[in-house]
C-alpha cells in the first residue's frame, strides 16, 4: 500500500507539473502605461496576447499555452522589439532604455535565452576565427597583424616554419573549439539547442540551392526525413515556413514530374515521425509552398499519400480540409455549381479564380484579355471569381474585362467565399477548364498549360 501511495503522488505532482502555467514577468521601468504585444508561432499561425505595463513599468503574463516550447517576438509599439524563447515556467524580460533593439533586452537566470546567445556569439566567434586562419598567409606581414593578439603578433613575426606550424596549430584549436560546441549543442536538453541546430539546417539548406553538389542535397533530405527536430521547427516563427520553401528547392530541375513526385515521397517520409498537431500543419505548408510554385503533381500525390497513412484521422487544418474536399475536382469529374452566377452554363467554360495584388494573376488574366477574341470564337465562356476584399482594388482591375460583367464574380469574403470552397483554392491563380456538360476536362496554374489556343 505504501508503495502504490507513493506511485500516486508522483503522478499528482507529475500532473501539476505538467499544467504549471508559464508566466513572463515584463519590467521596463521607462515604458509605465504601456502596451506590450507578445506574439508566439504553431507552424504558419501566429497568436497574440497584450498587456499593459503598470506604473513602476512592469506587468506579469500567464502565457495561455500550456508547456510552449519555442520562439516568441515581444513588441512595443514605436519603441522597439526583439525575439525571446518561452520554455521555462517562469521568465523575466527587462530592458532599462526607453528604445531598444533585440540584444539590448536582457534575461536575468533564463538558462534558454543564456545559451542561445551564447551558442550564436561563441560560433560566430569561432567562424570568423576559422576563415580568417584559413585566408591568412603563412609568413604575414607587420602591418596586417596590427590590432590584433600578442599571439597573432607572435605569428607575424615568427620564422616562415615556425609560423606554419603555429597557425597549423591555431587551426587544430580552432576545429576541436567547434567539435566541442557542436557536442554541447547536440547533448543539451534547451529548446535554443534545438532552434541553434535548426538554423544550422537551414543554413545548409540555403547553401544548397547555391551548388550544384548532388551529394549535399542526399545528405540534407536524408537529414530532413530522420533527424530534423520537426517538433522544435513547428513553434520556431518564420523558420519554419523558409525550411518547407528552401527544402521545395532542393526537388527542382529536369525531369520536374519525377522530382516532385520525389518531394511528395519525402515529406510522407518525414511525416511518418509526426503526431497531431504537428503532423496536418507540416503537411498544409507543404500543400501552400507547392502551390505557390506551380507543383500540382507533388500536392496530389502528398494528399494520397496522407489519406492512405491516415485513413481515419479527424482533420481540423482548414487548408487540408479543403484540398482533400477538392481532391476529387479532376479530370472527368462534375464541377461544383458557380455560386453568384445568372445565367446558366451551357458552353465550355474557363473559370479562373484570382486576387488583384496577385502578380501572377495579373499576368494570366492581361493573358485573358489579350486573346479573348480567340478563346470566344472557339466557343468558350470566361468566369472570373476574385478573392478579393477591397473593393476598389477588385473594381479596378475588373473594369477592363472583356467577358461579361454577369461572370465577374467577388463577394467580398477572400478564401472564404463559397466558391473558392467549393473548389477547394487554397492559392491563386487556379484555372479549371470545365466541358459545356459540366464535367471538369482539367485543373491549372498558367492558361498555356491550357492549350486552348492550339485546340
Amino acid at each position: 500500500m505504501k508503495y502504490k501511495f507513493a506511485s500516486l503522488i508522483t503522478i499528482l505532482i507529475t500532473v501539476v507539473i505538467q499544467v504549471f502555467p508559464q508566466t513572463i514577468e515584463l519590467d521596463f521601468p521607462k515604458l509605465s502605461g504601456d502596451t506590450a504585444w507578445i506574439y508566439s508561432f504553431s507552424g504558419s499561425r501566429v497568436d497574440s496576447l497584450s498587456v499593459t505595463l503598470d506604473t513602476k513599468g512592469k506587468a506579469i503574463v500567464v502565457f495561455p499555452q500550456q508547456e510552449y516550447r519555442g520562439m516568441a517576438y515581444l513588441y512595443f509599439p514605436q519603441k522597439g522589439g526583439g525575439e525571446f524563447i518561452i520554455a521555462e515556467k517562469s521568465l523575466r524580460i527587462t530592458c532599462p532604455e526607453t528604445q531598444f533593439r533585440a540584444e539590448m533586452l536582457e534575461f536575468p537566470q533564463s538558462e534558454e535565452n543564456s545559451f542561445l546567445r551564447w551558442g550564436f556569439q561563441w560560433r560566430n566567434y569561432l567562424m570568423q576565427q576559422k576563415e580568417w586562419l584559413e585566408a591568412s598567409p603563412v609568413s604575414p606581414s607587420p602591418q596586417k597583424w596590427e590590432g590584433t593578439s600578442s599571439l597573432l603578433e607572435e605569428l607575424s613575426k615568427a620564422s616562415f616554419s615556425s609560423s606554419e606550424g603555429i597557425l597549423r596549430n591555431m587551426l587544430e584549436e580552432n576545429k576541436k573549439a567547434i567539435q566541442k560546441l557542436d557536442d554541447a549543442i547536440k547533448n543539451s536538453p534547451l529548446y535554443s539547442a534545438r532552434l541553434i541546430g535548426l538554423i544550422g539546417f537551414m543554413q545548409r539548406l540555403y547553401l544548397a540551392t547555391q551548388s550544384p553538389d548532388p551529394n549535399m542535397k542526399r545528405t540534407l533530405i536524408d537529414e530532413m526525413e530522420n533527424k530534423v527536430d520537426i517538433n522544435a521547427l513547428f513553434h520556431s516563427g518564420n523558420l519554419w515556413t523558409d525550411v518547407h520553401s528552401y527544402y521545395l528547392n532542393l526537388f527542382s530541375g529536369e525531369n520536374g514530374d519525377s522530382l516532385q513526385t520525389a518531394y511528395a515521397a519525402s515529406i510522407s517520409s518525414v511525416m511518418r515521425r509526426l503526431e497531431e498537431p504537428v503532423l496536418t500543419a507540416f503537411l498544409s505548408t507543404a500543400l501552400t509552398v507547392c502551390e505557390r510554385a506551380n507543383r500540382q503533381i507533388a500536392q496530389e500525390v502528398m494528399l494520397f499519400n496522407f489519406i492512405t497513412m491516415y485513413p481515419t484521422l479527424p482533420i481540423s487544418d482548414p487548408k487540408v480540409k479543403r484540398m482533400l474536399g477538392a481532391l476529387s475536382l479532376n479530370k472527368g469529374s462534375q464541377a461544383p455549381p458557380i455560386d453568384g452566377i445568372s445565367n446558366p452554363v451551357t458552353q465550355p467554360v474557363i473559370l479562373i479564380f484570382f486576387e488583384s495584388d496577385c502578380d501572377h494573376c495579373v499576368h494570366e488574366l492581361d493573358w485573358l484579355i489579350e486573346n479573348y477574341k480567340e478563346i470566344t470564337a472557339k466557343g468558350y465562356r470566361i468566369i472570373s471569381i476574385a478573392a478579393d476584399m477591397q473593393r476598389n482594388n477588385y473594381q479596378n482591375l475588373s473594369s477592363v474585362f472583356p467577358w461579361d460583367k454577369a461572370d465577374r464574380i467577388c463577394d467580398f469574403k477572400g478564401m472564404e467565399g463559397q466558391n473558392f470552397k467549393n473548389y477547394g483554392i487554397i492559392g491563386t491563380p487556379t484555372i479549371f477548364v470545365v466541358d459545356k456538360k459540366g464535367m471538369i476536362i482539367g485543373k491549372y496554374a498558367k492558361m498555356e498549360e491550357t492549350r486552348i489556343l492550339s485546340e
